[in-house]
């Protein structure tokens, strides 16, 4: 079963800096709400240890992020991809009806070495100017951030004449408080966008399913079913 869609990518191919091609599912295009979910970042690792060799494979292979994906489609993947789709998945849904519906990639664009590494400011800048690059050209309704360490680098938008906003919710959800955003284009394109808890970290899918149902729910009623 064919689960991505390559249709974008000789638009990506345009992006400038973008090390890896976005997933995007095969009902993307169509579906009635698009939902864009970033990882913060690959990590070039080998067991607990920096590999040469595999940060070089992950700068070189641009189908990177699509292998992982579907490896977790496949074969079940890391903790980040297990608790995500428990955020929105029932228990009687397989993976690729979730993935199928999405799109995905990891929003800094050169592999972190160590696991508890923050990006640089540079790496922070040049991973939203290719944000705001790939949303022009796939056009999510909605995007939702796993985790929080995005937010540095960003007025590096008044480059491209984007606008933006971010704020705290008061509440807190496993010691996180959620985030809230909007990017405005001078085309008149909105994305709103939601920064929460990273996935592979203490992370309640319940809590945060219902965080989310309470926020967009006509988007998680997509995803759940």
């Amino acid at each position: 079963m064919v689960i991505s869609d390559k249709q974008f990518d000789s638009q990506f191919d345009k992006v400038a800096n973008l090390t890896h091609y976005p997933w995007i599912g095969s009902s993307y295009a169509s579906a009635p709400k698009r939902v864009l979910i970033m990882g913060h970042s690959h990590y070039a690792k080998d067991r607990k240890e920096f590999s040469q060799e595999e940060y070089d494979r992950n700068i070189s292979d641009k189908e990177y992020t699509r292998g992982i994906i579907s490896c977790t489609i496949e074969k079940g993947g890391w903790n980040f991809h297990k608790y995500l789709q428990k955020t929105f998945l029932y228990e009687d849904m397989k993976a690729h009806d979730f993935w199928s519906k999405i799109a995905s990639y990891n929003f800094i664009q050169e592999p972190m070495k160590e696991v508890i590494a923050n990006a640089s400011l540079s790496c922070n800048e040049i991973a939203w100017k290719c944000f705001a690059d790939v949303v022009q050209i796939i056009k999510p309704d909605i995007c939702i951030f796993v985790g929080k360490k995005y937010c540095a680098g960003m007025n590096v938008l008044d480059q491209k004449a984007v606008t933006y906003s971010v704020k705290y919710f008061d509440e807190k959800i496993n010691r996180t408080k959620p985030m809230y955003g909007e990017l405005q284009f001078k085309d008149g394109y909105r994305l709103p966008f939601y920064m929460i808890h990273h996935t592979s970290m203490l992370y309640s899918p319940q809590l945060w399913h219902d965080f989310l149902n309470k926020e967009i729910p006509e988007v998680v009623s997509f995803l759940d079913k």
